[in-house]
C-alpha cells in the first residue's frame, strides 16, 4: 500500500505542476504533504524526466518526458484546451461570464474564464487564484461530488476561514452537500461575492473522477432574468454532461 500511496502523491504533485511552475513550497502547501515528501518526489520524478527544474530558479515545471507521455495518450491532454470551447459556447448561451475551477489538493483553482465584454458590471476574473473547496460555490460543489472517504478527510481538517461568507460549521457544510448530491450542482446567492449569483456544476475528467465544475456567474440583478432560471441550469447540466464525455477515453 506504501507504493500506491507513492504513486498517489506523485501524481497530486504533477497535477499541480500541470497548472503552472511551483516552487517545492506551494507544492508542498496546495497537496497538504511536508516539504521533504513533496522534495523526494520531485527528485524522482525528476530522475524519470516527468519534471524539470527551471534554469536559474527554484520552481519545477513538467519534464519533456511526461510531455512525450502525454501526447501519446491522449492529444486533448490540455485540460483548458479542451474546455474553452464549452465555456465559449455558454458564454454566448447566458450572455453572462463563463469559467471553471479544478481541484488542487484542498483548494480549487480557477483555470479559465470568458467574460462578455458588452456588459457594463463584469464580475472579478479570478482565473490563476485558489481557494480552499469549502470557501466558494464551485469548490464545495466539486468537494461533494469526491469519493466519501475524500469527503471525510477534508471535513476532518480545520476548515479556513477566507472571508465572513465562509461556511466554516461542519454540520452545517455536510448538510449543504447533501443538498447539491441531490441536486446534483449548486445555485449560490452572495456567497462569492455579495450581490453575485452562480451556479456550479462538477464534470469529470480523464480519470473519470470528478475534476472540476463549470461555472456562470454574474450582478444578481440582472441574472438570472426572471423566468429564465430553469433554461440556463440545464444548459449549465448539458455542458458539463458534455464536457465529462469528451474526456471518458473510448
Amino acid at each position: 500500500m506504501a507504493g500506491v500511496q507513492s504513486i498517489e502523491r506523485a501524481f497530486a504533485v504533477l497535477r499541480e505542476l500541470s497548472l503552472g511552475p511551483a516552487g517545492v513550497t506551494d507544492i508542498a502547501d496546495r497537496v497538504d504533504l511536508p516539504k521533504s515528501t513533496v522534495s523526494r518526489l520531485l527528485s524522482a520524478l525528476e530522475g524519470e524526466g516527468a519534471v524539470q527544474q527551471r534554469p536559474q530558479s527554484t520552481e519545477y515545471e513538467l519534464g519533456a518526458g511526461l510531455a512525450a507521455l502525454g501526447d501519446a495518450a491522449n492529444n486533448d491532454a490540455n485540460m483548458a484546451a479542451v474546455v474553452r470551447p464549452f465555456l465559449l459556447e455558454l458564454a454566448e448561451a447566458t450572455g453572462e461570464a463563463t469559467g471553471f475551477v479544478v481541484r488542487s489538493g484542498r483548494n480549487v483553482y480557477w483555470a479559465d474564464n470568458v467574460e462578455q465584454s458588452d456588459e457594463p458590471v463584469q464580475v472579478i476574473d479570478r482565473t490563476g487564484f485558489y481557494a480552499p473547496m469549502h470557501s466558494v460555490p464551485a469548490g464545495v460543489t466539486l468537494l461533494a461530488h469526491l469519493p466519501a472517504s475524500e469527503i471525510e478527510s477534508y471535513l476532518a481538517q480545520p476548515l479556513e476561514r477566507v472571508d465572513d461568507r465562509t461556511p466554516t460549521d461542519v454540520d452545517e457544510l455536510r448538510c449543504r452537500i447533501a443538498q447539491i448530491l441531490v441536486d446534483g450542482g449548486l445555485w449560490s446567492f452572495d456567497d462569492l461575492d455579495e450581490g453575485i449569483t452562480a451556479i456550479d456544476v462538477p464534470f469529470r475528467g480523464a480519470s473519470g473522477q470528478y475534476e472540476g465544475a463549470l461555472f456562470v456567474n454574474a450582478p444578481s440583478y440582472r441574472f438570472p432574468a426572471e423566468g429564465d432560471d430553469e433554461r440556463i441550469q440545464q444548459l449549465v447540466f448539458d455542458a458539463a454532461e458534455r464536457l465529462s464525455g469528451r474526456f471518458q477515453v473510448h
